[in-house]
């Protein structure tokens, strides 16, 4: 009996199970899908990291005998340390590497090292994620290189070293955990033991680098490893601990759980889609209800009777969305397994099946709680049809002979919204959810592509940088060289000002000595602006700018006194201002502009383009043909290099995501419309024997759901602006940010996508109000 109810009922209401078995489709597609990406994610970067043994702690120095006998003493005596590894680093230079004329260089804003291939901790794995060798003259590459250059296998690459010139054939690409991440910038390529012997022996010892790799005694010991070496008076180049190393990974995580927060965000709406579907037949069947009641029915046979029906639109629905999750978990992690070791097996299938599970089991138990109207329902409700002929408020909010000016359409439109707002929240609710899930990601994706948000790497703001030089260089040298391209610039008759940005090693001195940290510190030369949440910028000797993270941490506020130890000096300095930075969980200071430290471990020269905005960019692409030798890239350019791929990523959701709502809305707005039509036949009927013509009458119904979407937009948007700012800024705030403010593009934010939601809901309305041609002057006599 119950199927045989069910196939009547899907044969009866066609669209309406259409668009609910959409709508399931599309929410298990996601859950299952975000789930898989998030669990795969997770689970294969904390394995890749196992893995691959990166140390609890990692540094390096420079290969002095004094900094590897103290460093080697330290780490015997210290007991957190359970075992320790030192290899040799060769610095290069991305100009110092010739690749193939149909390859792109390597870039210069990243550090390079020559070293060989590890064998005891921070392991690398090349093809099918193996372990390797390398024969001589054979040299590995990390992929994140091969992609962004486009070398190849069997590709030649010649290297400078020492004034002396190699040449190297690529034989394998390798996943390094330890150097891989987009957001790590310094990356390292391998070699033979005896190539690198050889090099070697042409460079003195006090050239190479030696990265010391610290295991501790017990679980998660980077971050008292790093506190215990601050004490030591031992310079270094540079520290991470594992755990940072764990969330250079970051961005690919959050882009999971940005698809698992919206999926549910789409669910949701699912589940309001789902209530006045259920409440509308409900009321459609108050007499199909009140009858069964007094032949004997019982509220539970009843309600096992309509649930068969979203029994089997879940399960259909479950089964296929889990089926198109596949694929598309396939397509989002493809980027992620380029770079990480995805464990095999079927956990995270499993996963994304109980999701899936949940998914329709909760389902029915939300169409159990919608259907506990069956328990009010009696015989009487047969003969009235659930209406008791009573009413205790007025009608009307707005009345036709006060509103002459009004078309008969628009006052219909109004009236019908304001007298039964309440039965359309479910609709105002969807497109207030849909409008805030396409405006978000919009809002992010403005953020991280405006030249502000470079900002937050530490770098000031300009419209062209040159790469960055990753090397121990004496400050009078760069000031030099800055002078000398200053004077190049001016030769070849380009309207620029340059500055140079110093990064220094610095070691912050705790009032009580045991939380001191290295922490790294820029400076501007010529002075150039810089954003500041508070306070001022550093300007004497004697002043500093810390984050807002260290003063939280640290206890310090503006016009409180701080000790520093730089160049192996240490001086009180005053605090002038707090900013904030995303570069080393938010850990970083700038000097005053009067302060002349004598080394820098990295610099990289900024420039502003004295011409009008739209000559800028052909200025750029000459200096770009006139000084290739410093790789030139615009504020957007170094942008998009910095964050890796995460702009890509958010890209494909904003489209992904956007493709989907707008299809959800169509469907939503169809059913709703479809349902109402369908209730309101009578009145419709009544209208045509007045005179109204099918034309007026579909614009009436297109004005009554226009006036819903546009209160809902702005609804919508306030609550993307708003809500989504802190929702974003909570995540930006494990990176260091503790500020964040939405880069909010009016034309985007308030007049595109506003309007192709309108033209989506316009279309879905049209097309739904088709039923209206069938209804008859004499349907307002039908029961």
């Amino acid at each position: 009996m119950f199927l045989k109810i069910l196939k009547k009922d899907l044969k009866r209401k066609k669209t309406m199970n259409i668009v609910l078995l959409v709508l399931m489709i599309l929410a298990s597609t996601l859950v299952a899908s975000s789930t898989n990406l998030m669990y795969s994610t997770t689970t294969a970067i904390d394995s890749f990291i196992s893995k691959s043994k990166v140390a609890d702690y990692n540094i390096i120095t420079a290969n002095t005998d004094e900094n590897n006998r103290s460093l080697r003493a330290w780490a015997e005596c210290e007991k957190r340390v359970a075992s320790y590894y030192a290899q040799l680093h060769i610095g290069v230079l991305s100009k110092d590497i010739t690749v193939p004329s149909n390859r792109k260089s390597i870039s210069g804003n990243i550090g390079l090292v020559l070293s060989t291939v590890p064998e005891d901790v921070n392991l690398v794995y090349g093809e099918n994620d193996a372990l390797f060798s390398l024969q001589n003259g054979e040299i590995g590459l990390p992929i994140s290189i091969m992609n962004a250059t486009g070398l190849k296998l069997g590709d030649l690459l010649n290297v400078q070293v020492g004034g002396n010139s190699h040449t190297f054939t690529i034989a394998k690409i390798f996943k390094d955990a330890f150097m891989g991440s987009d957001l790590f910038g310094l990356k390292r390529l391998l070699i033979s033991s005896q190539d690198f012997t050889d090099l070697q022996n042409g460079l003195p010892p006090e050239s190479l680098t030696t990265l010391w790799s610290l295991v501790g005694s017990s679980k998660g010991e980077g971050a008292a490893l790093a506190k215990a070496f601050s004490q030591q008076d031992i310079p270094l180049n540079f520290g991470i601990e594992k755990e940072l190393v764990k969330k250079s990974y970051m961005p690919d995580q959050i882009i999971s759980a940005m698809m698992f927060v919206i999926s549910l965000f789409l669910i949701f709406i699912a589940f309001l889609t789902l209530r006045f579907t259920i409440v509308s037949t409900l009321q459609d069947n108050y007499k199909e209800i009140g009858v069964m009641k007094a032949i004997g029915l019982r509220n539970s046979v009843i309600k096992r009777l309509y649930l068969m029906k979203y029994l089997g639109l879940s399960l259909a629905g479950g089964a296929v969305g889990w089926g198109f999750s596949i694929p598309l978990s396939e397509l989002m992690s493809r980027r992620i397994s380029q770079y990480v070791i995805v464990p095999g097996g079927s956990a995270a299938v499993v996963v994304s099946v109980f999701s899936t599970i949940a998914i329709v089991a909760i389902t029915l138990l939300f169409c159990t709680l919608c259907m506990r109207k069956i328990n009010k329902a009696s015989a009487i409700d047969a003969i009235r049809q659930g209406h008791t002929g009573e009413r205790f408020k007025a009608s009307r909010k707005i009345h036709l002979h006060r509103s002459k000016l009004l078309p008969p359409a628009l006052f219909l439109a109004l009236s019908d919204v304001l007298n039964r707002m309440k039965s359309y929240s479910a609709l105002i609710l969807t497109f207030v959810l849909s409008t805030a899930i396409i405006i978000i990601p919009i809002n992010l994706m403005n953020t991280v592509i405006t030249p502000k948000f470079i900002g937050y790497f530490g770098t000031v703001q300009a419209d062209f940088y040159s790469k960055s030089e990753v090397v121990d260089k004496k400050v009078s040298e760069i000031q030099s060289e800055l002078a000398r391209v200053t004077r190049e610039f001016r030769d070849h008759s380009f309207p620029v000002t340059l500055s140079v940005d110093y990064s220094i090693n610095t070691k912050y001195i705790s009032d009580h000595g045991e939380d001191n940290m290295r922490i790294t510190a820029m400076k501007s030369e010529p002075a150039a602006v810089f954003q500041y949440l508070d306070g001022t910028a550093p300007k004497l000797a004697n002043e500093i700018a810390i984050t807002s993270i260290m003063a939280d941490r640290f206890g310090k506020r503006i016009g409180d006194s701080i000790l520093f130890e730089i160049d192996g000096k240490r001086d009180t300095f005053l605090i002038t201002g707090l900013f904030q930075t995303i570069t080393n969980e938010g850990y970083m200071v700038r000097l005053g502009d009067e302060y002349i430290p004598l080394h820098a471990a990295a610099y990289q020269f900024a420039g502003n383009i004295n011409a009008p905005e739209k000559d800028k960019a052909e200025i750029l692409s000459n200096m770009k043909q006139q000084f290739s030798a410093l790789d030139l890239k615009s504020a957007a350019d170094l942008l998009e290099h910095t964050t890796g791929g995460f702009m890509g990523q958010l890209q494909s959701i904003m489209t992904l995501l956007t493709v989907i709502v707008c299809l959800i809305t169509f469907f939503i707005t169809s059913l709703f419309v479809r349902l109402l039509i369908a209730k309101e036949v009578r009145g419709i009927a009544v209208m045509k024997s007045l005179g109204f013509k099918n034309g007026k009458i579909r614009l009436w119904q297109i004005l009554r759901i226009s006036i819903l979407l546009v209160g809902s937009i702005i609804i919508g948007v306030l609550t993307a602006n708003i809500l989504g700012e802190r929702l974003i800024g909570i995540i930006f705030r494990m990176f260091g940010l503790t500020r964040m403010s939405f880069n909010i593009v009016p034309l985007q934010v308030y007049l595109l996508y506003p309007l192709l939601i309108l033209l989506v809901v316009v279309a879905a309305v049209y097309s739904s109000c088709g039923q209206i041609k069938r209804v008859q002057v004499w349907n307002m006599n039908q029961e």
